[in-house]
């Protein structure tokens, strides 16, 4: 059986009253790439924080490899766990590899993975311009080698092509597709784009005000007709209440 990477376990967020996240459980096993679905306040944005340690569950835990995730320190799990929530950000008056290297003597790898990395995202030589000079998608494949960098065993990746044009999105799905053949990374993807999900994921959860709606397998060639069927039936209701 293959490993399992991440465990989450009835994993809770309450504020005030309001429930933002409830009981949501499911596991991400080694090289599994899954998407993370969900209209706007559905709760994905509160599971990832709660993931990536930025706010602490009311109730529930996460694992990683094995060990607890939620409620400890960040730097206990930053080498086993990378993300990119919203737009990468690093500081613009500097290249590309430049910002890099900066990373890179943070968390002690070698320059030679810098370079390597670089390459693999399509970046080399455009690493010497500023930041903030590069388009959208040299942005986000910036970004992707960043959270590369310290060999993550799970990666979490938040509409890594919105603002992209067709051929950036094109890019940067073919960089996610690589990252399992090339690293065996498993990646938790957060998208809103059903075709993307269909072509890159092997299966996908779907949030509902703060609950796990529909976990649908996407092996077989239609499978996410029924992801499709699922958000049709909440527009369905929506107009109807």
């Amino acid at each position: 059986m293959t490993e399992e990477i991440l465990r989450v376990e009835r994993l809770s967020k309450r504020y005030g009253k309001f429930w933002a996240l409830r009981e949501l459980s499911f596991s991400i096993r080694a090289g599994e790439v899954v998407g993370f679905l969900g209209q706007n306040g559905a709760g994905k944005s509160t599971a990832i924080k709660i993931l990536c340690n930025l706010i602490r569950p009311t109730e529930g835990q996460a694992y990683l490899n094995g060990k607890l995730i939620t409620g400890t320190s960040r730097s206990e799990h930053r080498g086993r766990l990378g993300a990119i929530v919203e737009a990468p950000r690093f500081y613009p008056q500097l290249s590309g590899l430049k910002n890099l290297e900066l990373l890179a003597r943070i968390h002690g790898v070698p320059r030679e993975r810098v370079e390597a990395l670089l390459n693999q995202v399509g970046l080399t030589g455009r690493e010497g311009e500023r930041f903030g000079r590069y388009s959208m998608g040299m942005k986000q494949r910036l970004g992707l080698a960043a959270v590369l960098l310290h060999q993550p065993s799970l990666i979490i990746l938040d509409e890594p092509t919105n603002g992209l044009d067709p051929v950036g999105m094109k890019q940067i799905q073919e960089l996610i597709a690589s990252l399992q053949k090339q690293h065996g990374v498993s990646v938790l993807l957060c998208s809103h784009q059903l075709d993307e999900v269909a072509a890159l994921c092997q299966r996908a959860l779907v949030l509902h005000e703060g609950t796990l709606l529909l976990e649908q397998p996407l092996v077989a060639p239609d499978a996410i007709q029924a992801v499709r069927d699922c958000f049709a039936n909440l527009a369905h209701q929506a107009r109807v209440n």
